[in-house]
């Protein structure tokens, strides 16, 4: 973007003086900068009007997540704690000395202990026993893979939670054509800079109700922030995350409108 403005500038300055020193005149110096000025501000304004028609100034809904998560399917084919957490490093470790599992089963603690990043037929059993949307933990002592002659034993843990089947989904169906009446038309790239988003994180209950709506990210308009926010909270209900069984789970999800560019959006905790 800068290197386009400096470029746009000197080439019109360029013609311009050009053209000047072409007539051999003589120009007083306070014309000179009059006219310097002049096509200075008229190549801002047409950058920025550029700027206005090809910025990315659009709207997403995303799912929030904190912690990591699997997919029932993916928990089914998981043989490794690295299939379990796709950031656990194993060319870390150099020697494993105990990797605890532990979950939550009909309200109860439960451990099973293993020595290697495989999963045993016994750890996988006990996952899949785990109460729903519970968090799984796991801790691993290790002999880090280093240079060092006299390696400590470290410890690292993570934790993770499996999916439900199904992920809450709009009731009406027609989403998009609810934010462009209410809000598209209404909010612009003035409100909402290139390079910029503004976000209201939310939660869908497991009644598909939307709750705890709050804005994550504002925008530099307080009332376009205020329309934006009025606009998640009065979408008609949708419906719930629920698990095979019919257990139905809450869901957080951030919507974010304008530059969808904007290094903004690695803060704001998306599911990739």
């Amino acid at each position: 973007m800068i290197h386009q403005l400096i470029k746009a500038i000197y080439n019109v300055l360029h013609l311009k003086l050009a053209t000047i020193l072409s007539k051999k005149v003589s120009i007083p110096l306070s014309k000179k900068l009059l006219i310097v000025s002049s096509v200075v501000l008229v190549c801002l304004d047409t950058l920025s009007a550029q700027d206005e028609t090809t910025s990315n100034f659009s709207y997403q809904f995303n799912r929030v997540q904190k912690y990591v998560s699997i997919s029932p399917t993916q928990l089914n084919e998981a043989n490794t704690l690295s299939d379990l957490n796709h950031y656990y490093k194993a060319d870390w470790v150099k020697e494993y000395k105990s990797v605890n599992l532990t979950v939550i089963s009909n309200g109860q603690k439960k451990t099973i202990k293993n020595t290697n990043h495989k999963l045993t037929t016994a750890q996988k059993k006990l996952i899949q026993s785990s109460d729903l949307d519970s968090e799984i933990n796991v801790v691993i002592t290790y002999l880090p893979k280093n240079n060092l002659s006299n390696s400590r034993i470290q410890e690292m843990n993570f934790s993770f939670r499996i999916d439900p089947e199904q992920n809450a989904q709009y009731l009406g169906g027609e989403l998009d054509n609810y934010i462009r009446e209410t809000l598209m038309n209404k909010v612009s790239i003035k409100d909402i800079p290139q390079y910029q988003v503004a976000a209201i994180k939310f939660i869908i209950d497991g009644n598909g109700h939307i709750v705890d709506a709050h804005v994550a990210q504002a925008s530099k308009n307080v009332d376009a922030d205020k329309l934006i926010l009025k606009t998640i909270c009065d979408m008609p209900n949708w419906v719930s995350a629920q698990y095979l069984d019919g257990t139905k789970t809450e869901q957080e999800f951030v919507f974010t409108i304008g530059d969808q560019s904007s290094c903004t959006m690695n803060m704001l905790d998306i599911k990739s």
